[in-house]
């Protein structure tokens, strides 16, 4: 037994290869999920590596109507029909109702006047459905596929299923592997769903897997999943975060492979945080992304540069990349792998994630969004890349609540930002709450928002509730002024 490319994008590292060769294979899912368009495009990419296919249609349509609907993808190559490379057929209505034996025999005519590597029935489903009780149609499906096994041939099968009635059918225990695709309603947007259900004699990525379906056929983009084994060392060496009273505070800055958290209510300058960071790696030759849900790249380059800093020379030159993504048009798994991509061809060293809480509209399931931003940052460290993200507290005073998802453990360093009002005036105050492995400044610090950046200045200090965004000074304190620390 071998294994073939699949023909989809994406789908063969799912599958740890690719396909076993021989086996059979089951693309169920629900209407319109694009099972048709999936087996095409694995045989027009087959063909294009020398191999052979036969395509049976259980449906009564001309094949002339067949390729007008391929021609309308990327795949499509009409030379490869004239060559044979792929030969389409269907399954007349009479033929149907012949029975099972008449219906093998028509199939295993074609392959030994063709030969074949690859044959796909679409769908199967409309072969058994000819039968008028479902003991012969479940007599028919079995008689089929076990004579499939004799083929020796990776048979591609097409099927309407949702996956609990996936269950109930006999196709589900007959076929060596089943992959079911699915369109899904999340909010006012789509997401399409791959599952592997079965796959026989080989290992493969478990869970949901996004896809999609474009004018280059489908793309599977594989989940996200934690790195497992990391090679490198934990490192020891430091980098600057730009903000030298922060440096400070962290007691020389971040060490390089940490992730480091700040979060703050609006106007106590997060972005302007991120964009110390990266202006900083880039005059040290520390090329610097900045994933952004809530600004546009015009958009930062234009505040940067209010601050002195020249965000479009350095994108030039390639010390800067920007990444900007709608929360309404972000898919995870998707973006995932367009970001790793950009790391790799980047060398990016620093990464900016600027409003992460936002990925509560892009991802609305919490368990999948807590995954997501868990095996992004565990990704990131793996790769020893320094990663600042932020996050908005809603709350300007009072109680607050860090983020938005349990995943402070998920970083290294958690930086709380607040507006406080002391004595009548509105000042911004900075503290470090957490330093993983490294002694950290304990005070609370006012900062200040400069043309040139940031200023972290003196402590707060004979204030209490000042993290509330209410300082005052201490009842006792007080009393001393007032009495002389002397009972009246």
């Amino acid at each position: 037994m071998k294994t073939v490319s699949t023909g989809i994008k994406g789908l063969d590292l799912v599958l740890n290869g690719g396909f076993s060769h021989p086996s059979t294979v089951l693309i169920a899912g629900t209407a319109g999920a694009g099972k048709t368009t999936f087996v095409m495009q694995s045989v027009f990419n087959a063909a294009r590596e020398g191999e052979t296919s036969l395509y049976i249609s259980a449906i009564s349509e001309p094949v002339a109507m067949m390729e007008s609907f391929l021609s309308n993808y990327s795949f499509f190559d009409y030379s490869l029909l004239e060559k044979k490379k792929i030969k389409l057929f269907n399954i007349e209505e009479k033929l149907l109702k012949a029975g099972a034996p008449e219906v093998i025999q028509f199939i295993e005519e074609k392959i030994q006047m063709y030969k074949p590597s690859r044959v796909i029935i679409d769908p199967v489903t409309v072969l058994a459905e000819s039968k008028e009780s479902e003991l012969g149609r479940r007599l028919f499906l079995y008689e089929l596929l076990t004579r499939m096994k004799s083929w020796n041939q990776l048979v591609l099968l097409t099927g309407e299923f949702t996956v609990d009635s996936l269950k109930e059918s006999p196709l589900s225990y007959l076929v060596d592997c089943i992959l079911h695709i699915s369109e899904v309603a999340l909010g006012d947007k789509s997401e399409r769903h791959l599952r592997v259900i079965k796959m026989r004699g080989r290992g493969y990525i478990t869970g949901r897997h996004t896809y999609k379906l474009s004018v280059d056929g489908v793309e599977v983009f594989p989940r996200l999943l934690p790195e497992m084994e990391i090679q490198r060392s934990a490192s020891t060496i430091r980098v600057s975060t730009g903000v030298e009273g922060l440096d400070k505070m962290l007691k020389g800055g971040l060490l390089k492979d940490d992730i480091i958290l700040f979060s703050g209510s609006p106007g106590t300058g997060k972005t302007i945080f991120g964009m110390h960071f990266i202006n900083e790696g880039a005059e040290k030759n520390e090329p610097g992304l900045i994933i952004s849900f809530e600004e546009w790249p015009q958009k930062l380059i234009r505040n940067a540069k209010g601050f002195g800093w020249d965000f479009e020379m350095l994108e030039k030159k390639g010390m800067i990349k920007i990444l900007y993504f709608s929360p309404a048009l972000f898919h995870a798994d998707e973006h995932a792998i367009l970001i790793k991509n950009v790391l790799k061809e980047h060398n990016i060293k620093r990464i900016f994630f600027d409003g992460i809480n936002n990925l509560e509209t892009a991802i609305p399931d919490s368990l999948k969004r807590r995954d997501y931003i868990h095996s992004l940052v565990d990704y990131f460290s793996a790769q020893g890349i320094t990663t600042l993200m932020n996050s908005e507290i809603p709350e300007l005073f009072g109680a607050i609540k860090l983020t938005h998802e349990a995943f402070s453990g998920a970083v290294d360093v958690i930086v709380l930002l607040r507006h406080v009002e002391v004595e009548g005036q509105m000042k911004k105050a900075l503290s470090v709450l957490k330093s993983r492995g490294s002694n950290h400044d304990k005070e609370i610090r006012e900062f200040e928002i400069t043309d040139k950046g940031i200023d972290v200045k003196v402590a707060i200090k004979g204030y209490e509730n000042v993290l509330v965004g209410s300082a005052r000074r201490p009842p006792s304190e007080v009393f001393k002024e007032m009495f002389g620390g002397r009972k009246p």
